[in-house]
């Protein structure tokens, strides 16, 4: 007489055949940057992401331990599809310029989630790369061992805030809510004393939406080459 299976591996059977053939670690970590893109991280969680699928929760865990693994490929999976571009032998600092401009498009296309870039950059294949690229650039302008892992650092967080704090970006309030958002905090800057605010009642559209992207990414990224341009200056 055959024994019945016992009450966990029954669990874990129905949830493997529950899963299915469209349910795989790449669509879950697909669905939480989506979800995080539209509501917010603090949205993403591995209950919410098994209604969205329409299974368990433990469906999902054949594919991510735990919350924090799927933080952690989320921010690995941004980096990933950054395409490194090759290193020239020559152009200087500004050899930087196509790196950083790569890494923002990358995080642009989900800034809910851009945040977990940081703590995982380092652990992608890509990553590597670009990091690599980055600090022969900054030893061949004559930086110290030092300098060029702190410029390194500092391109890493600088583009993370230029997506982070991209004027009317509000990734911590859910899709729906941002206009509304963006009107409120508009019309308290426009509703400012014009004699005493001159400048912030003008600049209230642009402050509280970003109204040309391209040029905000762009100035950003001049904005942190100018000053790695001026440090390299002191140290000749």
């Amino acid at each position: 007489m055959v024994s019945p299976p016992n009450s966990r591996t029954a669990t874990r059977t129905a949830a493997r055949a529950e899963a299915g053939p469209a349910l795989s670690r790449e669509a879950v970590i697909d669905r939480a940057l989506d979800l995080a893109d539209r509501e917010g991280l603090a949205a993403v969680s591995i209950r919410r992401l098994a209604q969205d699928f329409d299974v368990t929760p433990m469906a999902l865990y054949w594919h991510v331990k735990n919350k924090d693994e799927l933080l952690s490929a989320m921010g690995e999976r941004i980096v990933e599809v950054v395409d490194a571009p090759d290193l020239p032998t020559e152009g200087g600092l500004d050899r930087l310029r196509p790196l950083l401009e790569r890494l923002v498009d990358a995080l642009h296309r989900h800034p809910g989630s851009t945040e977990l870039v940081r703590g995982t950059i380092l652990r992608t294949a890509t990553g590597r790369q670009l990091a690599e690229q980055a600090l022969t650039i900054l030893a061949e302008a004559g930086f110290d061992r030092q300098r060029r892992a702190d410029l390194a650092r500092a391109a890493l967080q600088s583009v993370v805030m230029l997506v982070v704090g991209a004027p009317g970006a509000e990734t911590d309030v859910p899709e729906q809510d941002r206009q509304t958002m963006r009107d409120r905090k508009r019309a308290e800057l426009a509703a400012l004393p014009v004699d005493r605010f001159p400048h912030l009642v003008e600049c209230a559209g642009p402050l509280t939406e970003c109204e040309d992207p391209t040029a905000y990414y762009a100035d950003g990224i001049d904005l942190f080459l100018a000053g790695v341009a001026a440090l390299a200056t002191r140290i000749s």
